[in-house]
């Protein structure tokens, strides 16, 4: 499966470089309204859209972003990605990014948490983040110029973490999940917080209730989730998973490659996200 993967890699990015960057984007700040547990939230969000004669409808691209080590700093959150949103929009899909409640200027408080470092329920985190994420789906769904019955969804980090979960009880319409650097309870300096086979059982758990393609990036630098600390999350997943998921070693980058998605060309990831969304995208 990985050797059919990456030769459709190689044809769908050399058609993609051919035609790299061939429509400019319009980006514009919104408020995203979403409805979760029967209370309303009115987050802070981005939308690109590929800027030229159509109208659309256009795939839909989602994305999450991470969470802070340190919960202090969630006030100070700030809508990102502007490098990787423009080159899907770019690329002709229609790109929603939002900060979930708790984070900068969204409202609402911290919704996430599941417990103190030593003790943390990695299922019931993935969980929570994957409700919040699927909330802003079926809200971005319906903005103007969005296909709701072709959706991927993009995590980084917590918000990959949730993206993965997600799977498990998707929205209506989303075809595929991308996960850069996906995780949760790390510190940082490569320690998981209650522990790596904690980690590694909750892979497992929510791995058996995968139904979507799923496609895992990590640099071989992130000091979030070293790189044999990924293979083993990743393992114990796609052995659970009715759905296939593929695994892509990124190189290193910088001082940590965590920050691959959030920093990094495009040109980067280009290659095998280029080949998942055709993949995912295709009509059934």
């Amino acid at each position: 499966m990985l050797t059919t993967f990456r030769a459709l890699a190689c044809v769908v990015f050399a058609l993609v470089s051919q035609t790299a960057w061939s429509q400019s984007v319009t980006a514009a700040d919104t408020r995203l309204m979403i409805s979760l547990s029967g209370k309303q939230y009115d987050l802070a969000a981005r939308v690109y859209r590929p800027d030229g004669p159509g109208h659309g409808p256009f795939p839909l691209i989602v994305v999450n972003h991470g969470t802070p080590t340190d919960r202090r700093k969630l006030p100070q959150a700030r809508l990102s990605f502007a490098r990787a949103a423009k080159w899907f929009a770019g690329h002709g899909y229609m790109v929603v990014v939002a900060l979930r409640p708790g984070f900068g200027s969204s409202s609402g408080a911290y919704l996430e948490a599941s417990g103190r470092c030593g003790n943390e329920d990695f299922v019931a985190a993935g969980r929570r983040t994957a409700a919040i994420e699927s909330a802003i789906v079926t809200a971005a769904s319906h903005l103007p110029g969005a296909d709701p019955e072709r959706i991927v969804v993009i995590g980084q980090s917590a918000g990959g973490f949730g993206a993965i979960t997600l799977g498990g009880t998707p929205p209506s319409g989303v075809r595929g999940i991308i996960s850069f650097a996906g995780g949760r309870g790390s510190n940082g300096k490569e320690r998981i917080c209650a522990g790596e086979d904690k980690l590694i059982a909750a892979e497992r758990e929510l791995g058996a209730a995968n139904s979507l393609p799923q496609l895992w990036l990590y640099a071989d630098n992130d000091h979030y989730f070293r790189k044999d600390l990924a293979r083993r999350m990743f393992g114990a997943f796609a052995d659970a998973s009715r759905a296939p998921v593929t695994f892509v070693p990124l190189p290193a980058f910088g001082d940590n490659g965590h920050a691959t998605f959030a920093k990094a060309d495009p040109q980067v990831w280009a290659e095998p996200v280029a080949a998942f969304l055709t993949q995912v995208l295709k009509d059934k």
